[in-house]
């Protein structure tokens, strides 16, 4: 990873000159975006100088959908390791804390950006990713950068284009593949600065194709499965983004049982409840359950096993989007704030602490100690301060 002073001076000065993207590559793109909600009004602040450019932009459920089955979920085998199988006590995998084995530490990472405008829904298969980051778009809409690690599905989609906000995310995982669909020069200027490999439909368009069923530009579904070809020989075990809770480990002094969260993005309302019968948090947007599209084309509930409530300032850049609407952007290249952390029927009230754009942001307890998640999926949510709320009247 390029971690010199020059570096993450440059990183830093890009940041703020590439919120807006160009449209996607589609011919009669729309974006669905309406007023920035009143939240971010509060804590943003203008950006000046920025690029020119505009953006165009788990309960089974037995419906079934008109696209075409897609392929079964990868799982990553080295050569001549067919009959490794992970040991309970062994390796466990670095971004959901579940068994694996050694070799398969080592499988190539994919990060993709993936839609969640109102055509985009339902998803394809971000249900498999370990760790999902939500942030905040222009028009008070949210978007996604998923990651997968464990285990990757063939096709996932809607695959739309990179923010600015993705750079502090992305820019600790080294080695991983990014699948993205577009953004203005600034942002890939800055992309070619950190240390993954740019698999975006520009760089690989056989690796993606356009779904008959979806208006674009949400409608761009990324072959994930193929993309792994890409992934460099020499890759590394990768660096865990925060503990996990064992079986010998207590429960954080600080946890106090919780039925959920509430967040106001703006266009987009989203809440997580706990479920016991799933044992994960059920996720609902605009007051209906977030259902995704599964690999034998029936859809599934939303439900992982943990979410990070990370109240971060948003900056609302002088860019417009095709619709007018101001672009906002996530302050999280350093610093420090308030974080909920829900685990296991139980929310820990802490903090978040980045020192640098080049680590990962990490959690911990209002005395200082890093919070174990339960082993499975992470939601992390980059909320607007004061725009969340916690519900903890249990039904």
């Amino acid at each position: 990873m390029m971690r010199s002073g020059a570096a993450v001076a440059f990183c830093m000065t890009l940041l703020t000159s590439c919120a807006a993207d160009v449209r996607d590559d589609a011919i009669g793109t729309t974006n669905d975006s309406v007023t920035v909600a009143s939240a971010i009004d509060q804590t943003a602040t203008s950006v000046s100088e920025q690029i020119t450019q505009r953006d165009d932009g788990d309960a089974q459920i037995t419906t079934t959908t008109s696209a075409a089955p897609a392929p079964p979920t990868t799982r990553f085998t080295p050569p001549g390791n067919k009959e490794d199988k992970a040991q309970i006590g062994g390796p466990l995998a670095p971004y959901r804390g579940t068994p694996m084995t050694e070799a398969s530490q080592r499988a190539p990472r994919l990060a993709l950006k993936i839609d969640n405008a109102p055509t985009a829904i339902p998803q394809e298969g971000i249900q498999e990713a370990d760790v999902v980051f939500e942030e905040l778009v222009e028009g008070g809409l949210t978007r996604f950068l998923a990651i997968f690690h464990t285990q990757v599905p063939e096709s996932v989609g809607p695959v739309r284009s990179g923010r600015s906000t993705d750079i502090p995310l992305l820019m600790p995982f080294d080695g991983m593949l990014f699948g993205w669909s577009g953004a203005n020069w600034a942002f890939r200027r800055l992309l070619d600065t950190v240390a993954v490999v740019d698999v975006g439909v520009y760089r690989k368009p056989s690796d993606y194709w356009r779904h008959p069923d979806r208006p674009a530009p949400s409608d761009l579904w990324a072959r994930s499965g193929e993309l792994l070809r890409h992934a460099p020989d020499d890759l590394s075990v990768p660096e865990p983004l925060w503990p996990f809770r064992t079986l010998d480990r207590k429960d954080n002094s600080q946890a106090e049982p919780v039925n959920g969260v509430d967040v106001a993005w703006g266009t987009t309302d989203v809440s997580f409840r706990w479920s016991t019968e799933v044992a994960g948090w059920q996720r609902f947007q605009n007051g209906a359950r977030h259902t995704v599209m599964n690999s034998q084309g029936g859809f599934v509930g939303l439900a992982p096993q943990n979410v990070v409530i990370q109240f971060v300032k948003y900056v609302l850049t002088d860019e417009l989007d095709s619709n007018g609407a101001r672009i906002p952007i996530a302050q999280i290249s350093e610093g420090k704030g308030t974080a909920w952390i829900l685990t296991d029927g139980k929310v820990i009230e802490g903090r978040w602490d980045k020192p640098n754009v080049t680590v990962h942001t990490r959690f911990a307890d209002n005395n200082g100690r890093p919070i174990a998640m339960t082993p499975g999926s992470t939601w992390v949510l980059l909320v607007p301060r004061g725009a969340a709320s916690l519900i903890k009247e249990r039904d």
